[in-house]
């Protein structure tokens, strides 16, 4: 069997003024033999799918992977790109038994609302309706019908923190594997409820929401042995369109009615729960009273409306405006993405004292400028390796600084990042569990990577266009009415 394989692993936060250009869409391109050599390997859906083929004894011809990472809206001339890129290669492969490709599921362009439909039904349109065509989603995929009716199967990650892509690939291969041999024949079924979910909420971890709903899919899937799968996705609201929220997609072999039965039941069960999807914020100046008044330390700040993982700019600095204003010993911003202020460190040197402007440089929405005046402790190259079990992986922040104000220590970085481990810190020789405050740019992912370090967590309600407060985002393609957005 032959089997080709690729990836579109391409997110917008449609509020966000960031624009990835055609050019470094194009970089962030793997193909031929590179795409195999580089992913057939680890824990990515991919190289979950990647170790079936070998067992199945399959070739594996490779498509294209794109990941240019997480900004604004994809430009339209990236999207058609990128499908016309897959399409040429696809015609040009041969004859194929199946298509699998790893999809994120929140890609938006200008003019293109479902990319990840779109793509599908471009790949589809080539290959025809008899040929397998199994996509991997990432837990915050906005799930579109077009998506459903283009692909054989959608299966989306079961964690969040997510960490079980290697598992979706495999579990990829086995499903292909058993339509090839024709004892599957996958139908699904997609249902969503009438709400959005802020990303803080989507977090799956005993005591929260998610969990029991996910909990409920999975017994769901393992009650009755027709059903192959059941996704629940918790959603991107940050990428505005139609279907933007909280979805479910129910796969059977072979019973469609069954398949409707289960994606209903846990729809429903998703909008019985929704109240308990507000988000819990404290304010800027309370949760930085609270931080510096608690003995249970270290403390973890979420500065969850500018997250490295939400297409924000990473440059906020209401968090670090009010540590200075309140006078913090003992904390840690990190981090500000700032390549001006890094350079000027940087030319000033290890040791040297400073007088910067770090911050709110790319757009009004996540704080104005915030002068500070420090020593230049560390200068580092920026890349370290992620510890958890989620994120893994090495992470290239860009040249990035510590700059020690006496009680507050700012790390500035070349390009926006996640923060939500210890590594993070201590690759810049700042050992977390010696401090008192911990200020972390992310939604929920540092809630695990920092559980057995931090002893309070509160996410703080500063600005930002990954604002955790819905009604305060200029949506207008998200279907209406729809939960917290309208009362209902």
């Amino acid at each position: 069997m032959r089997v080709a394989v690729g990836g579109y692993l391409v997110s917008a936060n449609s509020f966000a003024t960031q624009r990835v250009e055609l050019e470094q869409f194009q970089r962030a391109t793997l193909s031929g033999p590179d795409l195999l050599t580089r992913l057939g390997r680890g824990d990515g859906a991919l190289a979950g799918f990647l170790r079936g083929a070998r067992e199945n004894g399959w070739e594996a011809v490779p498509l294209h992977f794109m990941f240019p990472g997480l900004f604004g809206k994809v430009r339209q001339e990236c999207h058609q790109w990128a499908k016309e890129t897959f399409v040429n290669t696809l015609r040009k492969a041969g004859r194929l038994d199946g298509i699998f490709i790893q999809l994120h599921g929140t890609a938006v362009a200008d003019r293109t609302e479902d990319c990840e439909g779109d793509l599908l039904g471009a790949l589809r349109a080539v290959v025809g309706d008899k040929t397998a065509i199994i996509a991997s989603l990432d837990g915050h995929a906005n799930v579109t019908p077009e998506m459903v009716r283009q692909a054989s199967m959608l299966i989306g990650v079961k964690s969040n923190p997510h960490y079980d892509f290697g598992a979706v690939g495999y579990q990829a291969a086995r499903v292909m594997a058993a339509m090839f041999d024709r004892s599957m024949a996958p139908v699904s079924a997609w249902a969503q409820p009438a709400m959005v979910a802020p990303l803080q909420k989507l977090y799956i971890a005993p005591g929260w929401p998610m969990d029991h709903l996910m909990r409920l899919a999975r017994a769901r899937a393992a009650a009755d042995p027709r059903v192959v799968d059941v996704s629940l996705l918790g959603g991107f609201f940050v990428s505005d369109r139609l279907e933007t929220g909280i979805s479910v997609v129910a796969t059977t072999n072979r019973e469609q009615g069954l398949a409707v039965e289960i994606a209903e039941e846990i729809k429903d069960a998703c909008w019985t729960r929704r109240h308990q999807f507000h988000a819990d914020l404290v304010s800027v100046q309370d949760a930085v009273r609270e931080a510096i008044a608690t003995d249970e330390t270290p403390v973890v700040l979420g500065d969850v409306a500018d997250s490295g993982g939400a297409g924000t700019p990473g440059d906020g600095t209401a968090i670090l405006a009010e540590l200075l204003k309140q006078n913090a010993r003992g904390a840690v911003v990190g981090n500000i993405a700032d390549p001006a202020a890094v350079a000027e460190a940087i030319a000033a040197g290890v040791g040297s004292s400073v007088r910067l402007t770090v911050g709110g440089k790319v757009d009004r929405f996540h704080g104005a400028s915030v002068s500070i005046s420090g020593r230049v402790r560390t200068i580092h190259d920026g890349v370290f390796t992620a510890a958890t079990r989620f994120n893994a992986g090495t992470y290239h922040r860009g040249p990035s600084v510590v700059v020690d104000c006496g009680g507050i220590e700012v790390i500035l970085t070349a390009r926006q990042t996640l923060v939500f481990e210890a590594n993070h810190f201590r690759s810049l020789g700042i050992e977390p569990t010696a401090r008192k405050i911990l200020v972390c740019k992310a939604e929920l992912q540092h809630r695990a990577g920092l559980a057995e370090i931090g002893r309070t967590f509160i996410d703080v309600d500063a600005p930002g266009l990954a604002t955790q407060v819905l009604s305060r985002l200029p949506f207008s393609k998200i279907r209406r009415p729809v939960f917290p957005l309208d009362d209902i």
